[in-house]
């Protein structure tokens, strides 16, 4: 990670310093520019003033007032330390004249380029150069504007020689204030860098060092990161990872004690039908029952312990099934009305040995929901199979099922042993049985298999028991929205 945060860290500083002088680079040349360019504008001014005032004096042949004006003009060019020559243009007929000059550059060896400017003069152009200058030993600005008559054409050149000391001594303050501005921004840029770029990688650093951890088993933790950008979306998306990870280590826990209990009461449900009925056989094995009419008695009870445990095997691949979200049920429409006549149909003769009656009541024919009919059957043989087991002798069976605000509701209603208000919600616990159940036989999961059903359904169950209304098993089922004509 530290590769990284250098090489962002070092790929911003060359930007930046790439930036710092081009920048500065571009502000020198702007400024070298215009110090430049304001002097040459100036000597400018002074040479076309100093031509056009020639050009009158030659015009009007006031040489008296010319030549106090010329040594005005050389009085303040001293002070400036600037020259002006005024020369006449060999080039042209009309010349001036020698009263209207100060310098003859016959005998005067000038330099290439001042010729040049010279003779761009004479041609009637303004021009001007800038070098090192040997006689004045130091570089000067030259600039030549020519000197025109009424007729326009070139009589002479006014040359201005200035030195260019002060505007290169300003030139180079410029650049020893830019390069302290550029190397302060420079260090100040790579400062910002690496501040940034430990912003950046930062947060990067400590989502590897969250993905460890994660990986490590121990979801609890947080990135502690809160931004408003991608990365901050990147933490987000890890928190949540997080907290899914510990809903899952808790689910997990929470299906591993499940399964644990599970096959600790099964162990605990088979282990006393198992040894009853190995008794009973080592018994009859062993020869010590001659009573045939004993042998029978034993063998019966043996044959009603395995069909106990043949009950809770079945009941254990039906939850099974039930809680398994990969099982499809064979959904279609069906009439609870049927479904539920149908099971009390399948009871009638466990409760011709009660003397039981039983009753299926319905204030809406059309009550239909979508399910599996085998499994609604299932749910109705359970509840009614409790309902014969723990009933009193003499006593009435009820079904009844409304239907309201797109609901199916379904009661159903016996009248016995009593469940006790703290075991209501407990008797669809896998192997509970209610205190006061006594010796009826069961599994204890034949509740959690209809819970199981009605849940599949869509629906729910639950239980009221009291000694006046009786034990009444409510479900609701959600009602079917498909059109039935």
């Amino acid at each position: 990670m530290k590769k990284i945060f250098w090489r962002v860290f070092i790929y911003f500083g060359v930007v930046l310093l790439v930036f710092s002088i081009m920048l500065g680079l571009m502000f020198t040349r702007f400024n070298r520019t215009n110090i430049v360019g304001a002097y040459k504008q100036q000597l400018g001014d002074l040479a076309s003033g100093v031509a056009k005032r020639t050009s009158q004096a030659a015009k009007n042949g006031n040489v008296d007032s010319f030549v106090d004006y010329l040594k005005a003009i050389e009085d303040f060019c001293n002070l400036q330390s600037i020259d002006i020559w005024i020369v006449s243009n060999p080039q042209n007929d009309s010349a001036l004249e020698e009263d209207y000059t100060n310098m003859n550059l016959e005998a005067v060896d000038l330099p290439v380029e001042t010729q040049n400017i010279l003779q761009s003069a004479y041609d009637g152009k303004k021009t001007s150069y800038s070098d090192y200058d040997s006689i004045y030993q130091q570089t000067m600005l030259h600039l030549a504007v020519p000197i025109r008559d009424n007729d326009g054409d070139v009589t002479g050149v006014v040359v201005a020689t200035g030195p260019m000391e002060m505007q290169e001594n300003t030139i180079v303050q410029y650049q020893k204030y830019m390069f302290i501005c550029v190397i302060s921004g420079l260090l100040l840029t790579l400062f910002l860098a690496l501040f940034f770029s430990q912003q950046l990688i930062h947060p990067i650093i400590r989502l590897k060092e969250m993905a460890l951890v994660l990986a490590a088993g121990k979801y609890e933790q947080k990135t502690g990161i809160h931004r408003r950008d991608e990365l901050g979306q990147l933490a987000d998306s890890m928190d949540i990872l997080s907290e899914r990870l510990v809903e899952a280590q808790e689910y997990q826990k929470q299906t591993e004690q499940h399964r644990r209990d599970f096959f600790s009461n099964v162990s605990h449900e088979l282990r006393t039908p198992i040894a009853v009925a190995k008794g009973y056989a080592d018994t009859l094995a062993d020869g010590y029952v001659d009573d045939e009419q004993k042998k029978m008695e034993y063998l019966k009870r043996i044959q009603r312990e395995c069909d106990g445990m043949e009950r809770l095997v079945s009941d254990l691949l039906i939850m099974s099934r039930m809680q398994n979200p990969d099982y499809q049920l064979d959904i279609e429409v069906i009439n609870v009305i049927a479904v539920a006549q149908d099971a009390m149909r399948s009871m009638r003769i466990l409760m011709k040995e009660k003397n039981l009656t039983g009753e299926v009541t319905y204030e809406d024919e059309c009550s239909l929901i979508d399910g599996d009919y085998d499994r609604v059957r299932q749910l109705f043989v359970i509840l009614l199979q409790n309902a014969v087991k723990y009933s009193d002798e003499n006593t009435q069976i009820h079904v009844h099922i409304a239907r309201t605000d797109g609901q199916i509701l379904v009661d159903v209603k016996d009248f016995g042993s009593v469940i006790p208000r703290t075991e209501w919600e407990n008797v669809f616990e896998k192997f509970y049985r209610a205190s006061n159940h006594g010796a009826n036989e069961g599994s204890g999961l034949g509740l959690v298999v209809a819970k199981s059903i009605t849940l599949r359904h869509g629906g729910t169950i639950a239980v009221s028991s009291t000694k006046e209304d009786g034990t009444i098993f409510k479900i609701n089922f959600p009602e079917t929205l498909q059109k039935i004509t």
